[in-house]
């Protein structure tokens, strides 16, 4: 049995509206084996058919292989919450294509114990990011699942062009989870088509200057730069104590607060020396100000992607 393991992800990081993204330590883990026919195990009912976003990926990417589909069982150990704006569906579209490519040259990467090393080929991390994208239609969850750390990713017509680097490992990441979710197609249908040019320079000058303070360590610009008017503005609304939870990690001493991903879940991000306990005195303050239940879960940053091994 192979063991894909695949980090969440918080994308936009206020500014770096579909492009931005970091790799959290929290991880969706796939178990994998060749078998007589294809099982899914450990996903909900609703999930559990041929549209499952893992087989959806492996599909594809073995059309892109110009592979036969393997028959396989399949075990999902899932960590990361669905629709929270975690990019628990990105987890999944990259470990159907890491399936892919795993099972393709299986007796190699084996024989030299190097599943990860295998995935982390050049050729083979670009795979991932096209097969994720393709699936998920923009590549600011998928980039930051792969490579790992942060990362800067475009598409340019056919072309996907990613940058990545190593984040800030010191860094504390509050999650705040709520109860309820909220599906990506519904916080993207509240979004206007057209941007005033104010509006589009201010996203350019914060998403650069939010990628040279994560690329330079430096909390205080973060905290400056983190700031949008591309999308929070107006999904907001659609994230019920949004205000409370922003106010009680404001009251913490958080450096950068942002909606991750299309939410609900929002990030806070604290210095190194922040209370061990941060998780519990959040939780208290919103507790007592939110309408609905909060849960808060202190990552820190996954500098390593996705990886694999044999159990």
């Amino acid at each position: 049995m192979i063991e894909i393991e695949v980090p969440a992800t918080s994308a936009n990081l206020g500014p770096g509206f579909d492009c931005l993204g970091l790799a959290l330590s929290l991880s969706n883990i796939v178990r994998i084996e060749k078998a007589a026919r294809t099982t899914l195990k450990g996903c909900p009912p609703q999930w559990s058919g041929d549209e499952n976003l893992f087989l959806r990926s492996l599909r594809h990417a073995c059309s892109l292989l110009q592979i036969a589909v393997p028959e396989i069982s399949v075990e999902f150990v899932t960590n990361i919450p669905p629709a929270r704006g975690l990019g628990s569906s990105a987890s999944l579209t990259v470990a159907g294509a890491a399936a892919a490519i795993i099972l393709n040259t299986e007796t190699e990467a084996e024989t030299r114990g190097e599943y990860s090393a295998l995935l982390h080929r050049p050729e083979n991390l670009d795979f991932l990011l096209r097969v994720a994208t393709d699936i998920e239609g923009h590549p600011d969850n998928a980039a930051p699942a792969v490579y790992g750390g942060f990362t800067a990713a475009a598409a340019t017509g056919q072309e996907l062009i990613v940058s990545h680097s190593s984040a800030p490992a010191a860094w504390r990441f509050a999650a705040c989870i709520p109860e309820f979710d909220l599906e990506t197609s519904v916080a993207r249908k509240v979004l206007p088509n057209t941007f005033s040019r104010s509006d589009a320079v201010h996203a350019l000058s914060h998403a650069v200057l939010t990628a040279l303070a994560i690329q330079k360590a430096d909390l205080a610009l973060l905290g400056r730069a983190c700031e949008d008017r591309l999308h929070e503005p107006y999904r907001r609304p659609l994230v019920p104590d949004f205000e409370a939870v922003e106010s009680a990690c404001r009251a913490q001493h958080a450096a950068a607060v942002w909606l991750s991903g299309s939410g609900p879940t929002i990030m806070a991000v604290f210095e190194p020396s922040a209370p061990e306990d941060i998780d519990k005195k959040l939780a208290s303050i919103i507790a007592q100000q939110a309408r609905h239940s909060w849960k808060i879960v202190v990552l820190h940053a996954d500098n390593r992607g996705i990886r694999a091994h044999k159990m």
